[in-house]
């Protein structure tokens, strides 16, 4: 970031190593100051260390390649009426990554490895709420108390990095069906850090891929294939140990390769538009699960399958020069599955996200969003659940945030008549 302030939304993608998506018409630079492809191949599979690197610095870590750093956030919630059990309650996520660019440590051109280690500590927020979407995304799923490796892999870039092979324990939910990774625009000034700082679940995973997709906490041992021809197409392909679909928490433990894996490939193109270069991108993308899957009531079927497109847009610069991105941009989801064991069939979503509008709070952010679900009706009794969400995210100093967000949804669908749930979020999000 060559020094400059670390957004959360940049941090949240960067807690599974983020990229950026290069936008055609801005070479970008590595360290050295040399340009260099730096596009949608760089996935957030390959770990990149928060807050940069302080925690390796203090360890006196400062052999070039090696970075070592993480980031700690937590959460207050209060859910102030409605729900299954009002109340208060807190979650705390601790990620400590480390990097190691094989190419300046050994010679080794292209090459590079990363390990993730992991401590949660979280009550059952969204249980409290009786939402099955989830309002809060660090209420994942269960054990929500943990310690794990959640991430050791290899990373290989080859044919002037166009194609890039990842092998090992990683997260493909940085990989695929991720609409908030950030932007890298024409203009310096214009980076987009992240799409959305909004806190529900299915923001980072769409909730048709719930209790199958290999995302965060659960990361999988698998293989990631990434080919860009050019700065403007992607494609990308992964297979993985699918057993998170026969209810094995795979964050932590080993694969298992007997029957049950889980396949996915999307294809991407960005873009921009108009004399303001106002960044775009679009992606859609297929999945198949495999091995027998099914519900508590013994429906059974023989895997799953699915599909899911998503996009995002500058819609608005504040200022016609490119000084800074202080603007309005939106972005939207939709994924549907022909299953009958997974917990929902369709989903749709949508936000919009203002950037650097407050005066004398350059660094601020702020944003709405909704989520909506249908239900499967082999295992619930309500159609449907819809969240509402609007949050403020504020720079409390350099790289530390802090993000207020108020939730609502209206017909909590875990169980059938719960009342209208509101709650209010209190996040502190400090790199290290």
């Amino acid at each position: 970031m060559d020094g400059a302030t670390l957004q959360p939304g940049f941090l949240r993608s960067r807690l599974t190593g983020g990229h950026l998506r290069k936008i055609p018409g801005r070479p970008s630079t590595c360290r050295d100051g040399a340009p260099h492809r730096r596009n949608q191949l760089q996935s957030r599979g390959d770990v990149r260390s928060d807050g940069h690197g302080l925690l390796g610095r203090q360890l006196g870590i400062t052999k070039p390649g090696v970075e070592l750093g993480g980031v700690w956030i937590g959460a207050g919630n209060y859910l102030l009426s409605g729900g299954v059990d009002p109340g208060a309650d807190g979650n705390s996520q601790l990620v400590v990554n480390l990097r190691v660019d094989l190419a300046q440590t050994s010679g080794l051109k292209g090459s590079s490895f990363g390990v993730q280690l992991l401590q949660l500590n979280s009550a059952a927020t969204n249980d409290a709420a009786g939402t099955v979407l989830g309002y809060n995304s660090i209420d994942s799923s269960p054990p929500l108390d943990r310690s794990s490796l959640v991430q050791l892999w290899f990373r290989q870039a080859m044919f002037d990095e166009r194609f890039i092979l990842r092998i090992g324990k990683s997260n493909p939910g940085a990989d695929f069906a991720n609409v908030v990774n950030p932007v890298q625009t024409t203009q310096p000034a214009r980076d987009i850090n992240t799409v959305s700082d909004l806190l529900f679940g299915p923001l980072y995973t769409p909730a048709t891929l719930y209790g199958v997709f290999p995302g965060f906490y659960e990361t999988s041992t698998g293989i990631t294939t990434t080919w860009a021809p050019n700065e403007k197409v992607s494609v990308a392909y992964g297979v993985y140990d699918g057993n998170q679909a026969r209810g094995v928490a795979t964050g932590l433990t080993g694969p298992e390769f007997n029957g049950y894996y889980f396949h996915i490939a999307q294809a991407g193109l960005n873009w921009v538009a108009g004399p303001e270069a106002k960044p775009g991108f679009f992606a859609v993308g297929g999945w198949r699960q495999t091995g027998e899957l099914s519900t508590d009531s013994g429906i059974t079927e023989d895997g799953a399958t699915g599909l899911y497109v998503y996009g995002s847009q500058l819609i608005w610069f504040k200022d016609a020069e490119p000084i800074n991105n202080a603007g309005i941009s939106a972005f939207f989801q939709f994924g549907w599955n022909h299953t009958k064991t997974l917990i929902f069939d369709t989903y749709v979503g949508a936000g919009l996200t203002f950037r650097s509008l407050i005066p004398n709070r350059p660094q601020d952010s702020f944003g709405v969003g909704v989520a909506w679900g249908r239900l499967n009706p082999n295992i619930f009794e309500n159609d449907g659940e819809f969240i509402t969400q609007a949050y403020y995210q504020a720079q409390v100093s350099g790289s530390i945030y802090t993000e207020t967000a108020l939730s609502y949804i209206p017909k909590p669908g875990a169980e059938p008549d719960l009342p209208a749930a509101l709650a209010v979020t209190q996040q502190l999000i400090v790199p290290f």
